[in-house]
C-alpha cells in the first residue's frame, strides 16, 4: 500500500509540474475529446446482518487500490468564460480484501468495472487558460463478494461528484488532476445472507479517488 500511494503521489507530481508549464491557448476546451485516466482509488464496504435471534452483525472495511481506465465526452464553451460539458467514462480497480462480520465470517471483496455518465461545469482561468471545474451525475459499480459457499455479483446503482482541474499541456491535448466520491448506498444482499445462514444481510459501498488523467481533443 507504501509503495502503491508513493507510486500514485509520483504519477500526480510529474502530471501537476506538466500542468504548471502548460500553453495556455493549446485547449479551448470546446468540442469532442477522449481521454486516459489512473490514480489512487479506496472503495469502503459496509455489511450488516441479521441472525435469527434479531441479532445485528455489522463489519466495514476499506481497501485501496490503482484505479484506471478512459473517458470520452463533449465541452461547450460559452461566453464569460463559462464551459458545459458532458462525459462518460468506464474505470476499474486492482486488487481485493477480506471483511470479517460481527458475526465472525470472513467474505473476500473484489471491485469489478464502474461506469458513470455525468455533467461538468467549469470555468477557464485567463491567467493561465486552465479549467477549473465540479462534476456530477450517475454511476453504478459491479461488486464482487466470495463467501465459503460461493461467489456473487451485484451491480449497485449510485451517484458521483467530483471537482478537478485541466491544462493544456501540448497541442489538442490536456492533463487534468482530479478528485471524485461516489456513494452507492445499501442493498441487500440475499445470497450471502442465505450462505451464511442469515436472517438477512445489506452491504453499503462508497468510494473515493484522486486521478490524474490526459484528454486528447478533436
Amino acid at each position: 500500500m507504501i509503495k502503491l500511494n508513493f507510486a500514485v503521489a509520483a504519477a500526480v507530481a510529474v502530471a501537476a509540474g506538466s500542468v504548471a508549464h502548460a500553453a495556455p491557448a493549446d485547449a479551448a476546451f470546446s468540442g469532442p475529446f477522449v481521454g486516459i485516466q489512473g490514480g489512487w482509488q479506496q472503495d469502503r464496504l459496509s455489511l450488516r446482518s441479521f441472525d435469527g435471534l434479531g441479532d445485528v452483525g455489522y463489519g466495514s472495511r476499506s481497501a485501496d487500490g490503482f484505479g484506471y481506465g478512459g473517458q470520452v465526452g463533449y465541452d461547450y464553451r460559452l461566453p464569460s468564460n463559462l464551459v458545459v460539458g458532458v462525459e462518460a467514462a468506464v474505470t476499474g480497480r486492482t486488487g481485493h480484501d477480506n471483511l470479517i462480520d460481527g458475526f465472525g465470517n470472513v467474505t473476500s471483496e473484489r471491485y469489478g468495472r464502474t461506469v458513470d455518465a455525468t455533467a461538468r461545469l467549469g470555468y477557464v482561468f485567463p491567467a493561465t487558460g486552465g479549467l477549473g471545474y465540479v462534476r456530477g451525475g450517475y454511476a453504478n459499480t459491479r461488486l464482487l463478494l466470495t463467501d465459503p459457499v460461493g461467489r456473487q455479483a451485484y451491480n449497485r446503482d449510485g451517484y458521483t461528484v467530483g471537482v478537478g482541474y485541466e491544462q493544456a499541456v501540448a497541442r489538442h491535448v490536456s492533463a487534468r488532476l482530479e478528485y471524485n466520491y461516489a456513494d452507492y448506498g445499501r442493498d441487500d444482499v440475499p445470497s450471502t445472507a442465505i450462505d451464511y445462514g442469515y436472517a438477512g444481510s445489506q452491504a453499503r459501498l462508497r468510494s473515493n479517488a484522486v486521478t490524474a488523467g490526459l484528454n486528447f481533443h478533436f
